[in-house]
């Protein structure tokens, strides 16, 4: 074959190539068009109740979904023209959105797709990541243009970038923007790492959702800038405040400023570590809330003893359910036991835990384990739980063998380290 001969064929196989590739685009597509038309034919959810198979679909979903193609609720785009229907035709799919920073370009049209999607559907939205990498200003104005329809919000600043060493700046909760009110919003979760935060700006927050129910703090310190003022937020369906982790294994581990400039007239759950909050401001927070409060945590016990007695607390909540006290010194717990030997000191206690007694505290003398159980007797069979983490020598035989004698009626009693129960072998 000539030169040109050879350019020529290589031209003609070429050309071939090219409508090959795009006859087998086409069969592709065509297969995925029948499939999906096989998988609604065979598909049982296709030929339920739209609320029966929308349902289902919800049951898949986690609680703040992230974005993408091999995730729900975006992988039931991708199964059958039925299921697609379905998704499309179910707005809670896509109430609920997990951002997390860096985002890729141009994500801020994926989210404006999601939340129309939601149409007028409440929202729960989670932020979290690096809020100064790129795209957070757009996505964070996005978010807050929906706040008329926010019901859960939680806000995460965690650097991941072992590099970062500007500890002095201060998260950024809005992402830059400016704020609008909140006026569905029911809870709100605030979690920090290495940076600080800004005070204003928490009580600038809290005063865009007046009918907040529960609000969580969650290693959030150092807090910078609170001053108390005369003039209190008064949030009154605050039901539960958390400045720490409620759970059996966390502590109250954020700084607690904020709890001066509140008011809460409806608050019933209260976790506080008093890190920076004292006693005493303890005592006028609770003083001016009047609060029918049922459950009790706080974060540095030793911070109870003092000019106040624990009197003065308890006859501030005298509705109490559960009081958990950490790290509380010698002091404290003798006047708890003496106090709760009153049947007119809390008298609806079901659960009492006192956790991280050290070894140099737990000295308990044996009028006191005797004071503790004669009002543990006096109160069955109201009281439930009594759970005391120490170190260093069990009680005494005669009170273990008491307190058996209560475990056998039905009361929960451990009282020995973290792991080990002097009461229950």
């Amino acid at each position: 074959m000539s030169l040109q001969e050879l350019r020529a064929r290589i031209e003609e196989i070429s050309i071939e190539i090219e409508l090959q590739k795009k006859l087998l685009k086409k069969l592709e597509h065509d297969k995925r068009v029948f499939q999906r038309q096989l998988n609604a034919v065979q598909d049982p959810v296709a030929r339920l109740p739209l609320e029966i198979s929308s349902e289902i679909f919800l049951q898949s979903l986690d609680p703040f979904p992230q974005p993408g193609a091999h995730r729900t609720p975006m992988l039931l785009l991708n199964i059958c023209n039925a299921w697609t229907n379905i998704a499309l035709s179910t707005p809670s799919l896509w109430a609920a959105i997990d951002v997390v920073f860096p985002r890729a370009r141009r994500f801020e049209e994926l989210l404006e797709i999601w939340l129309r999607r939601a149409r007028n559907h409440p929202l729960s939205v989670s932020l979290s990541g690096d809020f100064d990498g790129h795209g957070a200003f757009a996505v964070f104005r996005i978010v807050w243009r929906h706040g008329h329809q926010m019901k859960h919000l939680e806000i995460w600043q965690c650097d991941d970038n072992d590099d970062f060493d500007d500890d002095n700046e201060l998260v950024n909760l809005f992402g830059g923007t400016i704020p609008r009110p909140l006026p569905q919003l029911e809870t709100l979760t605030i979690r920090g790492s290495r940076r600080g935060f800004d005070g204003p700006q928490i009580l600038e927050l809290l005063h865009l959702v007046p009918n907040l129910l529960e609000c969580n703090f969650h290693n959030v310190q150092p807090v910078y800038n609170v001053k108390a003022k005369p003039e209190k937020l008064v949030l009154p369906k605050l039901r539960r405040l958390m400045f720490g982790p409620h759970t059996d294994y966390g502590h109250p581990d954020s700084d607690d400023d904020v709890l001066e400039c509140l008011s809460l007239p409806g608050l019933q759950v209260l976790l506080v570590p008093l890190h920076y909050v004292g006693g005493g401001e303890l005592l006028s927070f609770l003083e001016r809330s009047s609060p029918p409060l049922q459950e009790l945590v706080v974060g540095q016990g030793s911070e109870l003893t003092g000019s106040n007695g624990l009197h003065d607390y308890f006859r501030l909540v005298p509705i109490l359910t559960c009081f958990e006290v950490w790290r509380p010194d010698f002091a404290l717990i003798t006047e708890l036991f003496a106090a709760l030997d009153s049947s007119s000191t809390l008298p609806n206690l079901h659960i009492l835990t006192i956790r991280n007694l050290s070894e140099s505290d737990s000295a308990i003398p044996d009028s006191s384990w005797k004071t503790l159980l004669r009002a543990l007797y006096a109160r069955r069979p109201q009281f439930q739980t009594l759970r005391i983490e120490m170190e260093g020598d069990p009680p005494p035989v005669d009170i273990i063998a008491a307190m058996r004698e209560l475990v056998d009626g039905g009361m929960q009693i451990h009282i020995g380290t973290e792991w080990d129960n002097f009461i229950v072998t």
